[in-house]
C-alpha cells in the first residue's frame, strides 16, 4: 500500500485527493493518509491535519509515507519551488498519482511527484520532470520536455518538441504550436494561442499571446 501525504490544504491539495481516492476505487494499492496544512481546523475533506508545512514537520511521519507537493500557486513558483527545496525530502519520498483514466505512453519517461489527472494524454517520448501537475483533459505531444514543477491546467494542448521550463502556469484551454521553449516561472493566460517562444518570468496572454507584464519575484 502506498500511503501518501499531501503537502498543501484546500484546492490543489484536495483535488489531488480526489484523483487517489478514484485510483484506489480503480484498484491501484494507493491511499491517502492526511495533509501537512497550515488550514485552520483538524482535518480537510475528512482526512486529517497530520502537521504543519514548517519545512521539518514531515520528519515526525512514518518512514513508510510518500509525499505529494501540493503548495502551487499562480505568480508564485520560484518561492513555492524554493520552499520545497528547503523541506529536504529524498526524492524517493514522494509518489507519483496517474489517474486511471489518463492515457500515458510508455515511451514516456515520468518523474517523482507527478500527478496526472482524469482523463489527460501524453504521448510517446514526452518527459514530464519532478512535482509537474498536469490537470484534467490536458494534452501533451510526442517529444515534449516539462521541467520541474510545471503546473498544466485542465484542456491545455501542447504540440511536440516543445520545451517548458521549471515552474511556468499553463492556464486553462491555452494551446502551444510545436518547437517553442516555455520559458521558467512564467505564466500563460487562459485560452491562450501561443506561437512564439516565452521568456523567463513573463506573463503572456491573448490569441495570439503577447507579453502582458512580468512575474514579480517574493524578495521578502
Amino acid at each position: 500500500m502506498t500511503k501518501i501525504v499531501i503537502i498543501g490544504g484546500r484546492g490543489n491539495g484536495t483535488v489531488i485527493a480526489s484523483t487517489i481516492e478514484d485510483c484506489r476505487a480503480a484498484g491501484q494499492d494507493i491511499e491517502c493518509v492526511g495533509f501537512l496544512s497550515d488550514d485552520d481546523g483538524e482535518e480537510i475533506n475528512g482526512y486529517p491535519i497530520l502537521n504543519s508545512t514548517e519545512p521539518t514537520d514531515w520528519k515526525a511521519l512514518p518512514d513508510e509515507y510518500q509525499f505529494i507537493y501540493a503548495l502551487s500557486s499562480v505568480g508564485k513558483a520560484h518561492e513555492r519551488h524554493q520552499l520545497l527545496a528547503n523541506f529536504g525530502i529524498p526524492p524517493n519520498r514522494f509518489a507519483t498519482v496517474i489517474h486511471p483514466s489518463a492515457e500515458v505512453s510508455g515511451e514516456a519517461e515520468i518523474g517523482s511527484g507527478v500527478v496526472i489527472m482524469p482523463l489527460v494524454i501524453v504521448g510517446p517520448d514526452v518527459i514530464l520532470g519532478n512535482h509537474t501537475h498536469l490537470y484534467g483533459q490536458s494534452f501533451v505531444g510526442h517529444d515534449t520536455k516539462l521541467d520541474e514543477m510545471v503546473f498544466v491546467s485542465n484542456n491545455v494542448s501542447l504540440g511536440s518538441h516543445i520545451h517548458v521550463k521549471d515552474g511556468a502556469h499553463l492556464g486553462t484551454n491555452s494551446s502551444f504550436v510545436e518547437h517553442l521553449t516555455i520559458g521558467e516561472y512564467s505564466i500563460v493566460g487562459l485560452s491562450s494561442a501561443v506561437l512564439n517562444d516565452v521568456k523567463p518570468f513573463d506573463k503572456v496572454a491573448g490569441n495570439p499571446a503577447e507579453s502582458i507584464g512580468s512575474v514579480r519575484l517574493d524578495t521578502k
